[in-house]
C-alpha cells in the first residue's frame, strides 16, 4: 500500500531514482516507505478531494484513529470547533491555488481531547500540472502550545483572580476606546477600591486576604452582564469597563448594583465578614478622551468617594484633580513628616466634676510643618487610615503619652489617667495587646492610669475579635473608653459585652447643652444608662459655662474642652493650669 501512495502522490516529471525499475528504484521506495512509517511527524495524504488515502504510525498515535478507521474519510473528523469556518476556508483557498499552507491547528482526538499540531499542507502535481494529492505533515506541539498560553496567561491575566491584569485592562480599554471613536459612542471606567481591606490583612494575614480577593473578583463577575469586563489593577483595586452606555443614571445603576453585590457577607475562616467598596466613574468623550487619562480620571473620582466615607460611587468632574493632587501631597508630606519626627502630642486636661481636681489628660497628636505650622488631625488622620501609616502613627503617640506620663510625675504632677486613642487598624493589629505591655513596663505606667478610647466602629467590625483584644488588655491594667458615644450605630446594650470602663460622650451632643431638648435628654439618657453600667462618664467639648453646670446636674463625673483647657504641649501642663481649672469650677458652685 505504501509503495502504491508512494507512486501516486510522485511529482511524474521528476526522474527520481525511486521511478526507476531498478534495484536502485527499489531501495529508494522502500527507505522512502520505512521513513513514512517510522517518522515521528504526522503524516496524513488525500486525493484532490481530500479524501484520506494514507496515514503514518505516528498519526495513529496521536489521534487514536486507526489508518482503517479513516480511510476513504475527510481530515474534518479531527475538528475540535476551535477554528472557524473562516480559518477552514483561507487554508483551502491556499493549497486549491498550490499554495503550501504552514500553521498550528487545534484538532480532536478520537477521546474528545484537544491538540495542538504545528504542519504544513502541501499541494501534490501530477505530469500535466494538475493538483492530484495533499500531503499533510505536522508535530504535536501540545506541550509547547500549553507552556505558550501559560505564558500568555502570565502576562494578561491577574494569577489570583484570573481576572485581566492591569496590562490587559489598558489594551481593552485602548480598543473600546477605539472602536467608540471610530463608530461613536461612550465608554464608562469604573475605579472599584475595597474599604478597610488592609484592616483584614493585618487582621487575617494574607492568605485570608487573598481569598477574599478570589471571592470578590467571583461576586464582580456574576454582578456583571457578560459584555462588561472586570479586571484587577492590582492590590485591593479592580477596574470595570463598560462599552456603549446610553445614559450616565444606566453606569450609575451599575456602580450601585456593585456596590450591593459586595454588601451581602463574605464567609473567611469562619465567620461573616462584610466589605464595604468606593467607586469613581470616568467617562469617554465626556471626561476624558485617552485611556490613561480615563484611568486617572476615575481613580480621582474614587479618592472623593472615600473622602465621602466610602461605601459609595462619584463622577468624575474636573475639579477633582487639584483636590487629589493636594491629597497625593498630603501623603507625601506625611511620610515625611513621620520620619523628621514632626508628629508630637498635645494634652488636652481633663476635670473631675465632682471635686474641681485635675484628673487626667487625653494625648493628641498634632503635625507642626515647617512652613504650613500646624496642620489639623482632622486633615491627615483619615488620610493616614486609609494609606494604613496610621498604625506608626498610633505606635508613636501612645509611647510618647506614656514617657509624658513618667516625664510629670518625676516633675510632682501626678494625674490619675492619660488617654490615647487607638484607631480601628491598631485594634485589629495582632500584636497590639504585646506592644502595650511592653510601653507599660519599659514607663513605669500603673494599674488604671493608661486608658485607651475606642470607637463604636471598631468595636463594631469584627466584635468576638474585638472582645478577645480588650480583654487582653484589661489583663495587662489598662482602663477602657468608648469614644465619640451616641455618634455610631450600637447602644449602649450592644457594648456591654465589651469589659468597657467608661464613656466618653461626644461634643456634638455637649454643643447643643443646655438649650436644646433633645441633646439635653439624650446626655441625661447616656449618663444614667452608664452608671446603670459601672461605668464613669467624661464629656468632651465643654466650651461655656452653662454646659458645665448641666453636665454635674446631671451627673456626669468628667469633663474636658477649651473652657477648662486647650491641648497643649506636655511640659505646659502644671499645676498653675489645673488651679485655675479648679478655681473656674469652684466659682461655679460646681
Amino acid at each position: 500500500m505504501e509503495h502504491e501512495i508512494l507512486h501516486g502522490v510522485k511529482d511524474q516529471k521528476a526522474d527520481h531514482p525511486a521511478d526507476r525499475d531498478t534495484p536502485a528504484g527499489q531501495l529508494s521506495r522502500r527507505i522512502l516507505s520505512q521513513a513514512l512509517e517510522q517518522t515521528a511527524d504526522i503524516v496524513l495524504i488525500t486525493d484532490q478531494k481530500g479524501v484520506i488515502e494514507y496515514v503514518n504510525p505516528a498519526f495513529e498515535r496521536s489521534t487514536g484513529y486507526t489508518f482503517d478507521e479513516v480511510l476513504g474519510k475527510r481530515p474534518g473528523l479531527l475538528r475540535s470547533g476551535t477554528h472557524d469556518k473562516a480559518f477552514y476556508d483561507r487554508l483551502w483557498s491556499m493549497i486549491r491555488k498550490g499554495l503550501p499552507f504552514r500553521g498550528v491547528v487545534v484538532n480532536r482526538r478520537q477521546d474528545g481531547s484537544h491538540y495542538y499540531e504545528e504542519k504544513t499542507i502541501t499541494p501534490l502535481v501530477d505530469e500535466s500540472g494538475a493538483i492530484s494529492h495533499y500531503v499533510s505533515t505536522g508535530k504535536d506541539v501540545t506541550e509547547r502550545a500549553k507552556a505558550q498560553e501559560k505564558l500568555r496567561e502570565l502576562a494578561y491575566f491577574d494569577s489570583l483572580t484570573e481576572l485581566p491584569n492591569r496590562h490587559h485592562l489598558h489594551q481593552l480599554l485602548s480598543r473600546a476606546v477605539n472602536q467608540a471613536e471610530r463608530h461613536g459612542g461612550e465608554v464608562a471606567v469604573l475605579f472599584l477600591d475595597l474599604d478597610r481591606f488592609k484592616q483584614i490583612n493585618d487582621a487575617f494575614g494574607h492568605a485570608q486576604g487573598d481569598c477574599l480577593l478570589q471571592k470578590v473578583a467571583r461576586r464582580l463577575r456574576t454582578t456583571l452582564r457578560e459584555e462588561d469586563t472586570v479586571g484587577r489593577s492590582g492590590g485591593d483595586e479592580f477596574v470595570i469597563l463598560i462599552q456603549h452606555p446610553r445614559y450616565p443614571q444606566d453606569v450609575a445603576r451599575v456602580a450601585q448594583k456593585l456596590l450591593d453585590g459586595l454588601a451581602e457577607p463574605f464567609a473567611l475562616d469562619g465567620h461573616d465578614h462584610q466589605i464595604d467598596a468606593s467607586i469613581g466613574i470616568s467617562l469617554y468623550p465626556d471626561d476624558q478622551t485617552t485611556p490613561d487619562d480615563l484611568l486617572k480620571a476615575a481613580d480621582m473620582a474614587m479618592y472623593q468617594a472615600k473622602a465621602r466615607g466610602g461605601s459609595g460611587f462619584r463622577f468624575f468632574s474636573r475639579d477633582m484633580e487639584a483636590q487629589v493632587l493636594e491629597r497625593i501631597e498630603l501623603e507625601r508630606n506625611l511620610r515625611l513628616a513621620m520620619a523628621r519626627g514632626e508628629l508630637t502630642n498635645h494634652y488636652q486636661p481633663q476635670f473631675d466634676l465632682r471635686t474641681g481636681r485635675l484628673a487626667g489628660a487625653e494625648a493628641l497628636v498634632r503635625w507642626i510643618h515647617p512652613k504650613l505650622v500646624m496642620i489639623g488631625p482632622d486633615r491627615f488622620v483619615p488620610v493616614a487610615e486609609e494609606t494604613g501609616d496610621i498604625l506608626a502613627i498610633g505606635q508613636l503617640v501612645l509611647a510618647e503619652a506614656c514617657q509624658q506620663m513618667s516625664a510629670w510625675k518625676a516633675g510632682g504632677l501626678h494625674l490619675g489617667r492619660i488617654s490615647v486613642n487607638l484607631s480601628p487598624r491598631q485594634l485589629a493589629h495582632p500584636d497590639i495587646v504585646t506592644q502595650v505591655e511592653r510601653l507599660i513596663d519599659v514607663h513605669c505606667v500603673g494599674v488604671g492610669t493608661l486608658v485607651l478610647e475606642l470607637t463604636e466602629s471598631a468595636l463594631m467590625q469584627d466584635p468576638e475579635q474585638a472582645a478577645k483584644t480588650l480583654a487582653g488588655l484589661k489583663k495587662l491594667g489598662v482602663t477602657l473608653s468608648i469614644d465619640d458615644f451616641g455618634t455610631g450605630y450600637s447602644s449602649l446594650s450592644h457594648l456591654r459585652r465589651f469589659p468597657l470602663d467608661c464613656v466618653k460622650i461626644d461634643r456634638s451632643f455637649v454643643n447643643d447643652l443646655p438649650d436644646d431638648p433633645t441633646a439635653v435628654a439624650l446626655v441625661d439618657t447616656i449618663i444614667r444608662m452608664a452608671r446603670n453600667l459601672k461605668m464613669s462618664v467624661i464629656a468632651e467639648g465643654v466650651e461655656n459655662e452653662a454646659q458645665l453646670l448641666m453636665l454635674r446636674e446631671m451627673g456626669c463625673e468628667g469633663a474636658q474642652g477649651y473652657l477648662l483647657g486647650r491641648p497643649m504641649p506636655g511640659p505646659e501642663l502644671t499645676d498653675n493650669l489645673a488651679g485655675n481649672a479648679s478655681a473656674l469650677i469652684g466659682a461655679l458652685g460646681v
